[in-house]
């Protein structure tokens, strides 16, 4: 199973790396416009990259059955670059995984996609609002795995709340 993971460089992605290796997973790849930087470097395939560049995505696709796609341009960065990684990479990512015909795309979006919720327990199926630039994108990165769920690729969307902890 050769699992590819956008972002691969951030937070989530090398808890997920580490993760994925002490569970057996041998065959991981990903792209990052960060160095990958930790001791697993040398048990995955890196591309230092933009997901907004679809060369760069095509070649570092190529091969992999699962896209877990973490890769955001958080709320503190411009809105053009959030937009532009958010959305417009998004769909790069998608279109190549379904040209490569990919098993699953899981999207990592965010409980940003409700805005400011007026109840708890936030359920999937309430409506959503995002706020600021950040929470927009977001929003428009899961209706744009919408469209390419109706052209057959599995997308399951995860909506996480920020993370904390090491690294």
């Amino acid at each position: 199973m050769h699992i590819y993971i956008t972002g691969i460089s951030g937070f989530l992605s090398i808890n997920l790396v580490r993760y994925l290796l002490a569970k057996g997973y041998r065959k991981i790849s990903g792209i990052d416009l960060v160095d990958f930087s930790y001791p697993e470097r040398e048990q995955i395939d890196f591309l230092q990259g933009d997901i907004r560049d679809p060369e760069a995505v095509r070649k570092s696709m190529q091969g992999a059955d699962i896209i877990i796609h973490t890769a955001a341009a958080l709320p503190l960065y411009p809105p053009e670059e959030i937009y532009s990684t958010d959305v417009e990479g998004t769909r790069i990512v998608l279109q190549q995984a379904l040209e490569y015909g990919v098993k699953r795309f899981i999207h990592i979006s965010t409980t940003a996609v409700y805005g400011v919720p007026d109840h708890h327990p936030i359920f999937e199926t309430d409506p959503v609002s995002g706020v600021g630039p950040y929470g927009v994108a977001k929003i428009k990165a899961e209706e744009a795995c919408e469209e390419y769920r109706q052209k057959g690729l599995c997308v399951p969307i995860l909506r996480p709340k920020s993370f904390v902890g090491p690294e």
